[in-house]
């Protein structure tokens, strides 16, 4: 079996541009020249890749596991080409970076007008870092650079990472909360509690150790939410939740307070840079790296 590049650049459109149409557009071929090219490849893996629908084309089985393999492989294309052009301009090229939403609202802006001062005209692609979403887009080579949580669900040994901070955590409600009266562990588990990010078995589980280590059962309702909704809800509302304590210093969090401690432990949360052990970063990208690193150090200036 032979897998020609234009035809795994056809597969990939289709699939991140939602169809023919506008995949054709994107790379711009006719709708037949870009239709010729997924037959070819199906005839030429043997198996169906996709399925056409009245809402745009479904992904087989067999199609969803060549696409993580197609993305990789012209990702990494794109970035040799952007390595050499690189060599001649500087200038030249993107990165893609995700991070996670504590770096976005205290440190965002100081990484990037760093960065933009060496790197004016390089594309810069920003996406939130949530675990779940970071881990699938670095295998598949989409993604270049990552800050994150660690929450216990980062893969061992897949990715080359460091650790850039470690923050205390704080519970959190709004400023004259009922329970701040008497802010006991039992009257805790009484509220209802916003965890950020998508619904999974380790945020929940850690909720549950923070309350059986204080001998008292977990809170039975839980929402889950992004992060600036998770915010909103506690501002508003009588929900609590667990966020880094300097957050706690920024407009977003204004008319929210620290619960005293209790004996709860939330304990820290380690922040976490990760790339894939098996590509060198473009210097565009590791000066973004070490951009990140120099503002979590408090490294005033670069």
């Amino acid at each position: 079996m032979t897998l020609r590049l234009h035809q795994l650049r056809a597969l990939v459109g289709v699939v991140e541009h939602g169809g023919i149409r506008a995949a054709s557009r994107h790379l711009h071929l006719s709708q037949a020249a870009l239709t010729k090219s997924l037959r070819q490849l199906e005839e030429d893996a043997g198996v169906a890749l996709i399925r056409r629908s009245p809402r745009g084309v479904v992904l087989t089985d067999a199609g969803q596991r060549l696409l993580a393999r197609a993305r990789l492989v012209t990702r990494q294309l794109d970035l040799a080409d952007e390595e050499l052009s690189h060599a001649a301009d500087e200038q030249q090229g993107q990165i893609r970076v995700a991070l996670t939403p504590y770096i976005t609202l205290t440190h965002l802006g100081q990484v990037f007008s760093w960065f933009r001062q060496r790197y004016p005209k390089v594309s810069v692609e920003l996406a939130e870092g949530l675990m779940s979403r970071v881990v699938p887009r670095l295998r598949e080579g989409t993604l270049d650079l990552a800050v994150v949580a660690e929450t216990g669900d980062l893969p061992v040994g897949e990715f080359n990472d460091r650790s850039i901070l470690e923050l205390e955590q704080s519970i959190a409600v709004r400023a004259g909360h009922p329970v701040l009266i008497n802010p006991t562990p039992a009257a805790l588990a009484q509220l209802e509690w916003v965890l950020t990010g998508p619904r999974d078995g380790l945020k929940s589980a850690h909720l549950r150790a923070i309350f059986e280590r204080a001998g008292v059962a977990p809170p039975q309702q839980i929402v889950y939410a992004e992060t600036l909704t998770a915010l909103a809800v506690m501002r508003h509302s009588d929900v609590a939740g667990i966020i880094p304590a300097p957050l706690l210093r920024l407009p977003e969090c204004r008319g929210m307070v620290a619960v005293p401690p209790s004996a709860l432990q939330v304990g820290t949360l380690t922040l976490k840079l990760l790339t894939r052990p098996d590509v060198p970063l473009m210097p565009a990208t590791e000066y973004m790296a070490q951009c990140l690193e120099d503002v979590c150090k408090g490294q005033p200036s670069r």
